[in-house]
């Protein structure tokens, strides 16, 4: 499966159709929490007392590997408040501060501010490639309360994800736990879509119906973006009756885009990249970030050598924004704001 950017035309106007614009947001955060599921198969590569990696088999029908990290969060490392500060509320402003080799953001276009938008990443090559640049889609999305605690129906949309019932049959299961604690964090100046909150956000429906979790027999509803067929269960920690559910967390999509505002710039070789990001806080403070991501450099770079260079600098892309959170804790930016 090779990555295709959507195209700026099947994205419904908020205006004109909140329904289908409503069906359109949701159809990716139902990927992120098939991909989380489906994930916890891949193999591990690379784990330590605060991350695991793991790297998907390889696969015939997928031109560029998937990688899932998970980092688990303690009373030293960041609170859940830090990470939505930097990840979600100001997400554009925080990305060049702590990933040196973005040289630009660039704003194409607000869909519906903070939580449907366009950007153009701007990014520096190492060696002899030749610097890349993304147009990328990103949606967001936060859950509270009893919204955050009800465990998602996984689902599989199958325009996008018909691989995964491969995935399902070859990947190896695994999980790891621990102990955390809440770190406070002072509050955001941004924006920011939370599932029941105001505006244009409070109409928008949770990601799955209330009739979806109390009629868990019931077919789901036709999407017009993305066929929806219920996935085959999964076995892991979280499905056990008295697993812990988080009290609050927010998801952060980011998938490509074709858009008339941001062609390919000179000296650039664009290229393609999906990630999908959630962010959890459970009710004894300890926070989870997991991160699916998949890309493809484009350009000449041979597909072995762009799996390598992403699966190197994927560690260590967490291991700087947590870095960067621990100085932002210490040397305030709030003048800058």
């Amino acid at each position: 499966m090779v990555l295709v950017p959507i195209r700026r035309a099947v994205i419904p106007s908020p205006l004109e159709d909140q329904r289908k614009f409503d069906d359109f947001i949701t159809q990716y955060l139902n990927k992120c929490d098939d991909l989380l599921s489906y994930t916890k198969r891949y193999p591990i590569v690379k784990q330590t007392p605060l991350m695991t990696v793991q790297r998907q088999n390889r696969n015939p029908h997928e031109t560029h590997r998937w990688l899932r990290r998970d980092i688990f969060l303690h009373h030293l490392e960041s609170s859940y408040d830090e990470l939505k500060q930097v990840m979600f509320s100001c997400r554009a402003e925080h990305l060049p501060r702590w990933m040196p080799q973005l040289l630009a953001v660039d704003k194409v276009e607000t869909v519906v501010p903070n939580l449907c938008q366009v950007f153009r990443y701007s990014y520096k090559s190492q060696g002899l490639k030749a610097n890349r640049d993304y147009c990328q889609l990103v949606v967001m999305r936060e859950f509270l309360g009893e919204t955050a605690k009800l465990k998602p129906r996984i689902f599989t949309p199958s325009a996008s994800m018909a691989n995964l019932a491969l995935l399902s049959r070859t990947q190896s299961s695994t999980s790891i736990s621990g102990q955390f604690a809440n770190n406070a964090f002072s509050s955001s100046r941004c924006g920011s879509p939370t599932e029941g909150g105001g505006g244009l956000v409070k109409s928008l429906k949770p990601v799955r119906s209330m009739a979806d979790f109390q009629a868990p027999n019931k077919a789901p509803a036709h999407n017009q973006f993305a066929g929806l067929t219920q996935a085959p269960p999964v076995t892991s920690e979280d499905d056990l009756p008295d697993a812990p559910r988080p009290i609050r967390r927010f998801q952060v999509v980011t998938v490509p885009i074709e858009h008339r505002n941001c062609t390919e710039q000179r000296g650039f070789v664009r290229a393609f990249y999906e990630t999908y990001e959630e962010v959890r806080e459970y009710s004894d403070g300890h926070v989870e970030w997991s991160c699916i991501h998949h890309s493809d450099f484009s350009g000449w770079v041979p597909s072995f050598v762009a799996d390598h260079s992403i699966a190197t600098a994927f560690p260590k892309e967490a291991e700087a924004l947590l870095d960067y959170v621990q100085r932002i804790r210490t040397h305030p930016l709030n003048n800058e704001y």
